[in-house]
């Protein structure tokens, strides 16, 4: 939307604050006018700062600005004047509630009590305006707590039902009063609030599909009452509007009205009718039964739910009344088993369906891991249709690739290229594939092809100075990096992960590759440039200034300027004093000064800050193991996560001090505390990797050996696994990563 230029007058102004107020919509010129009207007040104000009427608009202006776009600080400080100038006092005091309330500063026990101070205040000097009420019965629902004032004030807002208060919520008087009744399981009082919303809707909604909302509300407040005939004839509406209304509040968590008249009929053991439910959702919106499957439930294929879903595409798709409508039921019915791994029924269905759905059955194919039938279907669609060769030799080798075929992949890559000889894309996929096979000669080759193609500064650049890096050929990798740093990214810091590294990173790959060379003076000029960006990050992103000084330190070691890289570790050590004076609790930041010991020589200060940081996570495990070790979400202080970091740290810490021996206790506990907790799934391949690293710390090296390969079950790609069970196989030393809690604490 283009920025708003209009030269509004203050009768303008006053006009669509009005608008506001009574919630018309604005023009669609207008939708942006606080931007322009408070340059053109606050240019007014600057001939005559102390006008209460300006400065009442101003503050009309910015909390209109402020309701939609956060920004809360400027609408305070004009509305604390104008309390200063006792103008138009209980509405500055309602917008000030306000500001306070929508900017979510109510968590501070001191803003909660100004909170309801300043309301009552406002309310004490005009008790006739329904939004204070309003407002005041929703700070005590959800931030005192206190339900039956909650309700009385919501009801006293309902029986004024008048407001002069901009983005005021009136339409919404009794659906909220309804709400809250329902919640506190009030449902008679619900049901005649719900009621009365639905009369007034008439009114005041546009938006006709959100009457639903109202509809699927009054039918949750029949059921909890027992009115199970009247509930379902609320569902049923609330479905007539519309058929994916969905409830997504405070109160319900993306509850679906076809789910819940499908579930009452089941309650009721109405089977047929609830089957029924989801045949004429499908004949409305062809994939709602979609939505009452539960999210990540695993058990759920099988379920009574799902074969009635199921049921409802079949009696569809059986009915040669429905024929245009059954083949698009058959595609989604396919999905559904797509989803749930029966593959073989899926293929069934795709094959009533057309030619064209080959490629699915292709897919699914591939999606039960049977490359080779996937691989045939794609060659028969060739057959069939030879003007779709190009695509389907793409597709051919990408599967071949998760075969892990790449001879043939690389075959198939080739045979698109003599199609079309121009698409730099089949020339990178080759050039990975070699790369993968660490053959860094044909990997060149390709990328220096796509690249010839492209003609321009590109990503592959990159990816071709990492090969010519691999094969020793350090000038040429120099070259590249140059030409890949000319669209390196240089707005978001290198911690944020890109897809590729940032100009600072390229710069710092560039200077150790000239100190591989030998070339001393280039080698520090880019290390300087490296600085020169570690600075600009310092003045962009100051909370990690921290981070970024000790990096530069770290360069001027390299560059051999010891006294300036000493310079800048001991004014981190102090700076660590500090914070850790006022968090003489965090473990971590003992380990980190600790480190800047160790870089500025001083081993006995560095042996002292371990030993710190022990105490302090041995103190930390102490209280932990003295309450109940849980795994709720909500119970962040006793999660069973962080107890595993705090032993990890430990037992890291333990190494630095040169005590090994006290971490062996450690990392049997751990992995007895892994293996009772993680599943084996794909969500937890990273606890079973640390789970193996353990082992291998432990000397253990057939229990890495069995828990790497439980890894490839459940993700046979994983290259890393692959990698560990090749080197311990060989016998060769396996080096472990930092384990879980260190992993954790860095890279989340």
């Amino acid at each position: 939307m283009q920025n708003n230029k209009k030269n509004y007058t203050i009768e303008e102004i006053k006009e669509l604050i009005n608008k506001s107020i009574n919630n018309e919509e604005l023009e669609d010129d207008d939708v942006l006018y606080y931007e322009e009207a408070q340059k053109i007040l606050n240019r007014h104000l600057k001939n005559d700062p102390n006008n209460k009427e300006l400065l009442f608009l101003l503050a009309m202006v910015q909390y209109d600005n402020s309701y939609f776009n956060n920004k809360y600080k400027k609408l305070r400080i004009t509305l604390k004047k104008l309390l200063n100038l006792n103008y138009k006092k209980d509405k500055v005091l309602y917008y000030l509630v306000a500001s306070y309330y929508y900017d979510r500063d109510y968590d501070n026990k001191k803003i909660q009590k100004q909170i309801i101070e300043l309301l009552e205040n406002a309310i004490e000097l005009n008790n006739k305006d329904s939004e204070y009420w309003y407002l005041l019965g929703t700070a005590h629902f959800f931030v005192i707590k206190d339900y039956d004032k909650a309700i009385e004030f919501h009801k006293k807002a309902a029986e004024i039902n008048y407001t002069e208060t901009i983005n005021n919520n009136k339409e919404y008087y009794y659906y909220t009063l309804g709400k809250i009744n329902l919640y506190l399981g009030k449902s008679q009082e619900a049901i005649e609030n719900f009621k009365k919303a639905i009369k007034d809707s008439m009114d005041y909604f546009n938006d006709f599909y959100e009457v639903s909302n109202y509809w699927h509300y009054l039918g949750l407040s029949y059921e909890k009452n027992g009115q199970y005939d009247e509930a379902l004839k609320s569902y049923k509406r609330a479905l007539y509007i519309n058929i994916r209304s969905e409830l997504d509040d405070y109160f319900y968590d993306c509850l679906n009205a076809l789910k819940s008249l499908y579930d009452l009929y089941k309650k009721l053991g109405k089977n047929d009718d609830a089957i029924y439910t989801l045949t004429n959702s499908i004949e409305k919106d062809i994939s709602a039964p979609f939505m009452i499957i539960p999210f990540c439930d695993k058990d759920f294929k099988g379920s009574e739910t799902y074969n009635d879903i199921v049921h409802a595409y079949n009696d569809i798709i059986d009915d040669s009344w429905y024929y245009y409508l059954s083949n698009a039921c058959r595609e989604e019915l396919a999905d559904l088993y797509r989803r749930y791994g029966e593959y073989d029924k899926a293929i069934e269905l795709y094959n009533q369906i057309s030619i064209e759905n080959y490629k699915n059955i292709a897919k699914t194919y591939i999606e039960g891991k049977n490359y080779k039938k996937a691989i045939d279907t794609y060659k028969m669609i060739i057959k069939i249709h030879p003007d779709n060769e190009l695509n389907c030799y793409i597709d051919i080798a990408r599967t071949y690739e998760k075969a892990e075929n790449y001879n043939e992949a690389i075959d198939y890559y080739n045979k698109a290229i003599e199609i079309d000889s121009e698409n730099s894309d089949y020339y990178v996929n080759i050039a990975e594939i070699y790369k993968k096979l660490e053959n860094y000669e044909e990997a060149v080759n390709y990328y220096n092809k796509a690249i010839e193609i492209l003609n321009e500064p590109c990503k592959y650049h990159e990816k071709l100075a990492e090969c010519y890096e691999r094969l020793g050929k350090y000038n040429n990798a120099i070259e590249a990096y140059k030409e890949y740093f000319k669209i390196a990214d240089d707005k978001i810091p290198p911690y944020i992960h890109t897809n590729g590294s940032s100009k600072l990173d390229t710069l710092k790959k560039i200077a150790s590759l000239y100190d591989k060379l030998n070339d001393i003076e280039n080698r520090n000029l880019y290390y300087e440039k490296a600085i020169e960006k570690y600075r600009e990050l310092i003045k962009k992103y100051k909370r990690r200034e921290k981070e970024y000084l000790e990096k530069i330190a770290d360069i001027y070691i390299k560059i051999v300027n010891k006294e300036k890289a000493f310079e800048i570790y001991n004014d981190l050590i102090e700076k660590y004093n500090k914070e850790i004076s006022r968090n003489k609790n965090d473990y971590e930041l003992f380990e980190i000064q600790a480190d800047l010991y160790l870089k500025i020589d001083d081993k006995e200060s560095a042996l002292e800050t371990y030993n710190k940081s022990i105490e302090v996570c041995l103190k930390k495990i102490k209280s932990f193991e003295n309450k109940k070790i849980s795994n709720d979400d909500n119970d962040d202080d006793n999660k069973i996560d962080s107890y595993m970091e705090d032993l990890s740290y430990l037992a890291f810490f333990y190494q630095k001090v040169s005590k090994p021996e006290n971490c062996i206790n450690i990392y049997e506990k751990l992995i007895k505390i892994y293996e009772e907790n993680i599943a084996d799934d794909e969500d937890n391949i990273f606890y079973l990797k640390s789970i193996a690293e353990l082992y291998i710390k432990l000397n253990q090296k057939d229990n890495a050996l069995k828990t790497y390969k439980r890894v490839l079950e459940i993700d046979k790609y994983n290259n890393d696994a692959k990698e560990k069970i090749k080197d311990i196989e060989s016998g060769k030393e396996v080096e472990t990563a930092c384990i879980f809690g260190l992993s954790y604490n860095r890279y989340k």
